[in-house]
């Protein structure tokens, strides 16, 4: 197997993390850095001693660049994709893979979209692993309810770091698009198909900084007829592991603290990541490791049902909490 020259485009809060899940993967390495910030580029260049561009689509005329890693602000997750598909090169994508249903739309429609890795790194955390693998095995029956809940915290400090954050026309959304999205995926990747949502948002904290969400609440409903609850907020003054109950026939089981109760069992625990918040949790090393060694991984397809459930919220709040109905 070819080993892979990688780029990592966007070497901000998360570019670091993929450089260091890099460092454990034997079938890539990291070849090139691409950031208009100078001192990021730096950074990046005296670790890891790569090459170092400034510019993207100068970037994208690079041979030796087979893969792509794009870790910039959301806005510019469409455009870069689509650029560097079109330029041949294959790519990993961080969340949230597309900030509007008009984008996903495209991206679902452009040539080599299979070839997109979409950094979906906690459904690989062994609890979640572990939850999965109950539910499929049914050895608990099926399930009758299921609730979700984030509390984070991000203040003044955290906004003022990047001009992107906190603006619905470069954000596209606050808590939920941004730090809450994992959370939510849990229920498509385990549960089942969203198919409809009732959704309200708030800014309770952050008023006069920035216009988009801190807070949001909402009704889903799934393809099997279940109804689940989900709660996310930036508000909370810790930052505290997501938290996720599935009830069933036989029993509730608890994802908290990263550690996964059954009856007061413990089925699993997470590993904590080398690089980044403890209550992120693990899974970027294991994600990468995955997609260069065995060629699996979460395409755009695989995060599709996330998204649109993310883009009705927004949608439903708008309209006063109405029911959004996904397709």
């Amino acid at each position: 197997m070819k080993m892979k020259n990688v780029c990592i485009v966007g070497y901000g809060a998360i570019g670091p993390v993929h450089a260091s899940a890099l460092e454990d993967v034997s079938q890539a390495e990291l070849y090139a850095v691409c950031d208009i910030n100078p001192e990021r580029r730096k950074a990046c260049q005296e670790k890891y001693t790569v090459k170092a561009y400034d510019d993207f689509d100068r970037m994208l005329q690079d041979r030796e660049i087979h893969n792509v890693h794009i870790c910039t602000p959301h806005y510019l997750h469409y455009e870069m994709v689509r650029k560097a598909l079109e330029a041949g090169k294959d790519v990993v994508v961080e969340k949230p893979v597309t900030m509007t249903r008009q984008e996903l739309d495209a991206l679902l429609q452009l040539d080599g979209t299979e070839r997109v890795c979409v950094v979906l790194q906690n459904r690989l955390n062994p609890c979640i692993e572990k939850l999965k693998s109950m539910i499929q095995g049914g050895e608990l029956g099926s399930i009758k309810a299921v609730k979700a809940v984030l509390t984070w915290h991000r203040d003044r400090t955290y906004y003022a770091q990047d001009g992107w954050r906190g603006h619905f026309a470069t954000e596209g959304g606050g808590v939920l698009i941004n730090q809450a999205v994992h959370t939510l995926d849990y229920f498509s990747y385990l549960i089942g198909k969203v198919t409809a949502v009732r959704a309200v948002m708030s800014n309770f904290s952050l008023e006069d900084v920035i216009e988009v969400e801190d807070t949001c609440t909402a009704y889903v409903g799934f393809e099997n007829g279940l109804k689940g609850i989900f709660y996310a907020t930036n508000s909370y003054s810790e930052n505290s592991a997501p938290f996720l109950e599935v009830v069933f026939e036989k029993g509730i089981v608890r994802y908290m603290d990263n550690q996964l109760w059954h009856q007061g069992q413990m089925l699993a625990e997470d590993e904590p990541p080398a690089l980044g918040k403890a209550y992120w949790g693990s899974g970027h090393a294991r994600l990468l490791k995955r997609y260069y060694e065995e060629q699996k991984f979460f395409c755009p397809k695989d995060a599709a049902n996330t998204m649109k459930a993310v883009f009705a919220m927004y949608e439903s709040a708008k309209k006063g909490g109405m029911e959004i109905e996904i397709k």
